[in-house]
């Protein structure tokens, strides 16, 4: 693609991105639980639960933690890719796909298995054949040979993400907006009548992930307000505007970019801190009464 177009498909997304759906998130918006267009209702049982996690093996973890460091630098948060992932965080998860009705994702939290994930690609129907028995095996061998429950946040190894062919949440930071922000991802993908062509239209060079992580992260901010948890809501101005302004900022540094996340989260971590503090003098009038009512209630 020729550089000149990148530069400028780049500058006119971190404008977008400056004013703060495409490029920016509206927590005021009201909050709309999933109605997925395809729903599945009897896809796991005893023997595949919905949720699962990978046995604990502290050596593996500690070095994946290591392996992490680069994430954890982008995003100035040392839980990006722990491979430690709390109660509290899996709850918030766990919380948001039962609320949103997406009763046929599969999670998985620092979970390596490639078996099970090989059938999971062999069972799900959410993108059309063709591409489910070609990227989609792909997809898989790649990450059965290269194990993000290792690599996950190294440069070449991936992290929390959702795969559309296996319908697949994989978690290994311990960050509900991280978290919430992957389940985003996977309620857009259940509202889409032609999943196929979305999930081509996310490998677009340059644009081609812009519109699906915004819409993820905008999924997550509004979910916390609805919520009313100000804490994560303020924490993830300062983690999903810079993971955002990595796709967007990525393509000023050319080839560089795909190694230097760091410096295209920059502009993201200005917009994100300011957001941050501009909500935190904001009165909530929902929250505000929800407060005082759990008040009188004590």
């Amino acid at each position: 693609m020729n550089q000149n177009f990148k530069r400028l498909g780049a500058i006119v997304l971190l404008i977008c991105l400056s004013f703060s759906v495409g490029c920016s998130y509206s927590a005021e918006k009201k909050y709309v639980y999933a109605k997925p267009y395809y729903p599945n209702e009897n896809y796991f049982d005893e023997e595949n639960p919905q949720f699962e996690e990978g046995e604990p093996y502290w050596l593996l973890d500690f070095f994946g933690n290591v392996f992490g460091s680069l994430t954890k630098l982008i995003l100035w948060n040392r839980k990006m890719n722990s491979h430690s992932v709390s109660e509290e965080t899996k709850k918030y998860l766990m919380d948001y796909i039962r609320e949103n009705n997406l009763k046929d994702v599969k999670v998985r939290f620092n979970q390596y298995s490639p078996w099970s994930d090989l059938k999971q690609l062999w069972k799900s129907d959410t993108v059309h054949p063709v591409l489910k028995y070609s990227l989609g095996i792909v997809s898989w061998f790649i990450s059965a040979i290269i194990p993000e429950r290792l690599f996950a946040g190294f440069i070449f190894g991936g992290g929390d993400h959702y795969n559309p062919y296996t319908n697949t949440i994989n978690i290994y930071s311990d960050l509900p907006s991280v978290v919430l922000h992957e389940g985003g991802h996977s309620k857009d993908f259940a509202l889409r009548k032609y999943k196929s062509f979305y999930s081509l239209g996310y490998s677009i060079p340059v644009l081609g992930a812009l519109y699906p992580e915004a819409r993820a992260s905008d999924d997550a901010l509004r979910y916390l307000r609805h919520k009313c948890d100000l804490k994560n809501e303020l924490l993830a101005y300062r983690t999903l505007y810079p993971a955002y302004s990595t796709y967007a900022a990525g393509p000023l540094l050319g080839s560089a970019g795909q190694y230097l996340g760091l410096f295209s989260s920059i502009p993201g971590h200005v917009i994100g801190y300011r957001k941050e503090k501009q909500v935190e003098k904001e009165t909530i009038p929902e929250c505000k009464l929800l407060e005082e009512m759990q008040g009188d209630s004590k």
